[in-house]
């Protein structure tokens, strides 16, 4: 039988998996990548890609080190009881990066219920961590404070050493006509001195080497001899304490083995599921809903091993009424395409991945089983029509009602009247045996037979006859034809031999099946053609609707906030002037007052009622009004209306933008009016952070926000904030962008790996 695995190419899904591994075992699991054995395994591991890939979207990436097997290292370390100071350092690394990811995951809501579930499962191996770490440099040596014993040999080696380079620095100026360099050089572990041979005899000592000339003669003097024997045996020393100590921690490791392991696989469990997660948020795939009854439909379905440029996306549907599909068409159409983008991503599914496209359901099938493409066989001597036989045969024999069949030209290859037959033998077979398939092929009467069926479906690759290039897109309960008379007009057939062709097809089709099917397929065709555009037509008008809802809801929104806003300004002023004509009242009550006193604050009482008599409301704001921002106190002039947006230049000389539900015309002021500053950065953006999470809603909802923030930390005076918009399908970082770019007072950047990489934006204010 077809290896699914082969013919699909999945090597390649697995590799660009790979790409997003951090761990050695998690790289082992996405090799072993394949369907998996049942149901339910199959939506456990849907489950969890599922929460990887939302957390991810809202949090970033993991906090995954790279990380070694584990099994491999204990297994090491129980044949040689010695691990070294690489393989410790790893399995000190494992210890802090389950740490990491327990802080990090038991940050998130209750929602990652799964994810947490895991985390529970670590083991505490912090002090096997900081017992490697106080032995273990960071340049993967043994620390001197290892032991009393590795310290004290240590330092007397460090003694003997500086102490044999004096002794030797002093030889060279002692015998230094005798020698042939000025520098002393190490021969098998000891300083030498180059002696010229004709002087060797001068200098007494243990001779350890002569060069290829023979010129030279390298001289270990008598003086050092003591000293280089004394560094020798304190090396051998230092060597048997580090084993001794690297032993110890080895058993330390031993003795909780099973920790370790379990602890590496959670990690490596993660990993694994991150890099699925990763892949697929790279070619824009989706979860599947697991149906608990046959089913499979893939809407917009693209085949990910296609360039993302020239891949044709198509929606397919098999349910338990069709649940055989028949695909007909044009050679080169795209017919195996679309039978191998519904094998891989069934396959894909079921091997707990996600699957490239805009929405998908999917049923549990038990077995995969195809025949796709040329099944020639050298090695077993078969021809194409005997190896395509024998798989068919053998798929036949094991088919049942829980199996997915691909069929790629079923029946060709032989005497095409018999291949025909064999072909509607296969159909009705499988259509008894209740299995899902489907199977492309060029034959008129399992077309017909398509028709005649309850269980069987139609369809086609479309072809662009005007142009004769074929379109590759799936039309379903649409039978094709393969247009062979129009690509041999297209390349040049000579038409006397086209019209033989014709005269003879036309006296062959006896009982009007290839008229029959053409007239049917016209009739579909325009029936498809309508339903299309009333469902573009359908999709426009529920968009206009859901923009008109939005807008309504964000403008009763705005009158809300506005009407809120001028109700409790209103109260404000009204009880601070009453405070005001009663101090007034009081003043003008007291005998002493003078006559001038009086006429003067006669006088500020009228201000103050023509001041509360002249605050008016217009909610049709537009350039040129003088409006007051409420809540800060803020008046001036509209010199542009934008959205919901108005741009002021106020009566201090700044120039802001504000919500146009947060002020209120008001009369233009006097030229006489005195200027009252404001202190803006008291008053604007009270509870403004360094950071707005805008993850979760719509564009509109996202920029309303986000417009608002960056108000409130222009007068705030903040120097740098984030935006948190996640990754999902870039929509909110387009539109963050789109809206930054507009704003001469900011930069921006992407995060790095601490501030949530691509998922958020630092804006910079200038």
């Amino acid at each position: 039988m077809q290896n699914i695995y082969e013919t699909f190419e999945f090597n390649k899904i697995k590799e660009a998996i790979l790409d997003f591994n951090r761990t050695e075992l998690g790289k082992v699991f996405v090799e072993e990548l394949a369907m998996l054995p049942t149901e339910k395994d199959v939506r456990d591991a849907l489950l969890d890609l599922d929460e990887i890939m939302s957390i991810i979207t809202r949090y970033g990436p993991l906090p995954i080190s790279n990380s070694a097997n584990a099994l491999k290292l204990i297994e090491i370390a129980k044949k040689t009881a010695l691990l070294t100071p690489r393989d410790l350092s790893l399995v000190a690394e494992d210890v802090l990066t389950a740490g990491k990811l327990g802080v990090f995951l038991n940050k998130l809501d209750s929602s990652y219920v799964r994810s947490k579930a895991y985390v529970e499962k670590f083991y505490d191996l912090s002090n096997l961590e900081r017992e490697i770490h106080r032995v273990i440099t960071n340049a993967l040596t043994v620390a001197d404070n290892a032991s009393a014993k590795l310290k004290e040999i240590r330092s007397r080696l460090k003694v003997a050493e500086r102490t044999l380079e004096q002794r030797v620095a002093s030889l060279a100026i002692t015998y230094g006509s005798y020698l042939t360099g000025d520098d002393a050089t190490i021969r098998d572990g000891h300083f030498v001195l180059p002696v010229a041979t004709v002087n060797k005899s001068k200098v007494t000592g243990i001779v350890y080497d002569v060069s290829d000339s023979g010129a030279t003669t390298f001289i270990e003097p008598l003086e050092i001899v003591n000293i280089n024997n004394e560094i020798t045996a304190l090396k051998v020393e230092e060597n048997d304490e580090v084993r001794r100590i690297l032993r110890e921690l080895t058993s330390l490791c031993l003795l909780q083995e099973r920790e370790i392991v379990i602890n590496n696989k959670i990690i490596s469990h993660f990993d694994f599921v991150s890099a699925k997660a990763l892949y697929a948020n790279k070619i824009n795939a989706v979860i599947a809903n697991i149906s608990s009854s046959p089913l499979l439909d893939l809407i917009k379905a693209r085949h990910p091993l296609i360039d993302e440029r020239k891949v044709v996306s198509n929606s397919y549907h098999i349910d338990e009424q069709k649940r055989i599909i028949i695909i007909s068409g044009p050679n080169a159409g795209g017919k195996t395409v679309s039978l191998k983008t519904v094998g891989l991503l069934a396959l894909m599914n079921q091997c707990g991945l996600a699957v490239p496209a805009e929405k998908a359901t999917l049923g549990y099938f038990k077995n995969i089983m195809i025949d796709i493409g040329d099944n020639q066989s050298l090695s077993d001597n078969l021809s194409t029509f005997s190896a395509h036989i024998s798989q068919i045969a053998e798929i036949t024999n094991l088919v049942g009602g829980k199996d997915l069949i691909l069929f790629d030209e079923l029946g060709t290859g032989t005497d095409p009247k018999e291949g025909e037959g064999l072909a509607i033998s296969v159909a009705k077979y499988l259509e008894n045996k209740h299995c899902f398939a489907m199977i492309s092929s060029h034959f008129d009467a399992l077309k017909e037979y398509a028709f005649l069926s309850d269980s069987i479906d139609n369809a086609s690759m479309e072809f662009d006859e005007e142009h004769l290039l074929p379109t590759y897109h799936f039309r379903q309960s649409t039978p094709g034809h393969s247009y062979a008379m129009y690509v041999a007009k297209k390349y040049g057939i000579n038409k006397s031999i086209i019209d033989e062709a014709e005269k003879y097809i036309s006296s062959k089709d006896l009982n009007g099946t290839g008229e029959l099917l053409e007239t049917l397929q016209k009739q579909l065709d325009t029936a498809n053609k309508t339903l299309d555009a009333s469902i573009k037509e359908k999709e426009l008008i529920d968009r206009k609707l859901k923009k008109i809802e939005n807008d309504e809801r964000l403008l009763e929104e705005r009158k809300m906030n506005l009407l809120k806003d001028v109700k409790d300004e209103k109260a404000k002023m009204i009880e601070k002037a009453e405070e005001e004509i009663e101090y007034i009242m009081s003043q003008l009550n007291n005998g002493n007052i003078k006559l001038h006193e009086v006429i003067e604050l006669k006088k500020k009482l009228t201000d103050l009622r023509e001041t509360e008599a002249t605050e008016t409301f217009d909610e049709a704001i537009k350039v040129g009004d003088y409006v007051l921002m409420p809540s800060l106190n803020v008046s001036g002039k509209v010199t542009r209306v934008q959205g919901n947006k108005a741009h002021l230049n106020t009566s201090d000389g700044m120039s802001i933008d504000v919500p146009l539900n947060k002020i209120t015309r008001v009369q233009a002021p006097k030229s006489h009016m005195k200027v009252h500053k404001t202190n803006y950065d008291a008053r604007i953006g009270e509870g403004v952070g360094l950071e707005l999470n805008i993850i979760g809603l719509y564009v509109d909802e996202a920029m309303y926000e986000v417009q608002k923030y960056i108000d409130g930390c222009r007068v705030r005076r903040h120097k740098q904030v984030r935006i948190i918009h996640g990754y999902g399908s870039g929509a909110l970082r387009k539109a963050v962008h789109s809206y930054l770019d507009k704003q001469k007072d900011v930069t921006y950047r992407l995060g790095d790996a601490s501030e949530g990489a691509s998922g958020a934006t630092v804006v910079i204010f200038k």
